[in-house]
């Protein structure tokens, strides 16, 4: 069972949450000493012999949870375990681009310069790393219209018309360079009320850019956690969710959480369901050297899609004059940020319909 503390948050309030789980041998249906592997010896699964794989420990021969994307298995993970890591949704050549367009958009936006950390120190950057200020940029919108990104959304809904979040990018700096440059996280929470909106709204999405290891971390989540008996319980714990918006904070960590490992130009899918966090890792030891280029710790963009039909003529006007004007939206497409937990845009630049190519228009 879920277990409040003394200590209990409110919602999208500034007090901390203290919660922890039962200690059991299970909890929400998934094994808590669950462990991660080397995201660089990670093996794609193609759905084969996958129950015999996830009672092993998850290690360089092992990867339960990341598929191919042309695998028949993974929406059965996804709609089982609640997510899911489809392998090589952005090719490297991809990859490379948005990398470029994200950067220079970095560099246009707060003056500095990808090549030189010493620029870094004068970023204003949130220390949670969400960047609000290139929502409506090239870079975002080049990863946002990619085939191999769209497609797993296509293929969830059954249909290509799809309109896509426009909610921030994240980005940490190496904090193991200098350590005020350590990142925060929001903790584990959910993005979609229990109380209010108990079925499937949408199935968020994440790409990296970078390497997502334990040293860098990324996102955890809690395996089955988006079952409707979880979510009894759930509800049972934090009776005062009934009151909150889709913003629901609930812990800073569990013991069966687990970090999503994954290559540059995966796609992480999850449902919004699924308690979910950012992970902050145990960071490098070694600084790059005078004839390396420094690189961040973390650089990823946030997906999510779901039918046009879901959003009102109204909504979908909100979003065009959004775009516009550089407006954050949050993860869910078809609510135009109208709920709780949407970030106060930070962009100052004015866009045009003709900034996006026609496959980035049919996303808006």
């Amino acid at each position: 069972r879920l277990q409040t503390s003394q200590h209990a948050i409110t919602c999208g309030r500034s007090c901390i949450m203290a919660v922890s789980f039962a200690s059991t041998a299970t909890v929400l249906g998934y094994p808590a000493e669950a462990e991660n592997r080397s995201p660089a010896e990670a093996q794609i699964q193609d759905g084969s012999n996958e129950e015999s794989a996830q009672r092993k420990p998850i290690d360089a021969g092992h990867a339960p949870y990341r598929f191919a994307l042309d695998s028949s298995a993974w929406r059965k993970h996804l709609e089982d375990e609640g997510y899911v890591v489809l392998a090589r949704a952005m090719t490297p050549d991809e990859v490379k681009t948005a990398k470029d367009l994200l950067w220079t958009d970095i560099e246009t936006h707060h003056g500095i310069s990808r090549a030189d950390c010493e620029t870094w120190k004068t970023w204003r950057l949130s220390r949670t790393g969400l960047d609000t200020a290139v929502v409506q940029d090239p870079g975002a919108w080049y990863v946002r219209a990619c085939p191999g990104v769209k497609r797993p959304f296509e293929e969830v809904w059954e249909t290509p018309e799809l309109i896509v979040s426009m909610d921030a990018v994240i980005l940490w700096r190496p904090w193991w360079i200098k350590s005020s440059w350590m990142p925060i996280t929001e903790g584990l929470h959910l993005d979609q009320n229990p109380f209010h909106k108990p079925g499937l709204e949408t199935v968020q999405g994440m790409v990296p850019l970078l390497p997502v290891s334990m040293a860098s971390g990324g996102l955890k989540v809690i395996p089955r956690s988006h079952t409707e008996a979880a979510k009894a319980e759930l509800k049972e714990e934090f009776p005062h969710l009934a009151s909150c918006g889709d913003w629901c904070p609930l812990m800073s960590d569990h013991e069966s959480a687990i970090l999503l490992l994954a290559e540059p130009g995966d796609l992480i899918l999850w449902d919004s369901r699924t308690i979910h966090g950012g992970h902050v890792g145990s960071g490098f030891s070694r600084c790059p050297g005078p004839e390396e280029s420094p690189e961040l710790a973390r650089m990823s963009v946030t997906v999510c899609m779901v039918p046009r039909s879901k959003a009102t003529p109204e909504v979908l006007e909100a979003r065009r004059q959004g775009f516009l004007m550089g407006k954050i939206f949050n993860h869910s497409p078809h609510e135009a940020g109208t709920s709780s937990g949407t970030l106060r845009s930070m962009s100052a630049r004015r866009h045009r319909l003709e900034d996006l190519t026609m496959a980035q228009q049919s996303l808006l």
